[in-house]
């Protein structure tokens, strides 16, 4: 009797094969992450950036918005100021002066 060589049974797969789907599944599932993370970062990257941008935006309305209220303040109490503000806006002198521009 001659012996026979087993043959491939139905669905069963080499080890070889197994650890090929198994690779290319990983590689894929790799490929989907990169491509999908590398956006998010610059994402990330740009609004980190906005935000700085934002926040030197905040610190200089901030300091403006103090010296306008010391301008405020200076308007209401002290009569130079108001005085140097009324000259400067409407051009008018005290008797005798005149302006140089």
């Amino acid at each position: 009797m001659a012996a026979s060589a087993p043959g491939p049974s139905g669905g069963a797969r080499s080890p070889d094969l197994a650890f090929l789907v198994s690779a290319g599944i990983a590689l894929v599932a790799a490929l989907v992450l990169v491509r999908n993370l590398l956006p998010a970062k610059r994402d990330l990257a740009e609004t980190t950036r906005r935000e700085e941008t934002l926040r030197r935006d905040i610190e200089a309305l901030r300091k403006e918005r103090d010296l306008l209220e010391k301008q405020e303040e200076a308007l209401r109490s002290d009569p130079a100021f108001q005085e140097r503000i009324l000259r400067r806006q409407t051009g008018m002198t005290r008797p005798g002066e005149f302006i140089v521009r």
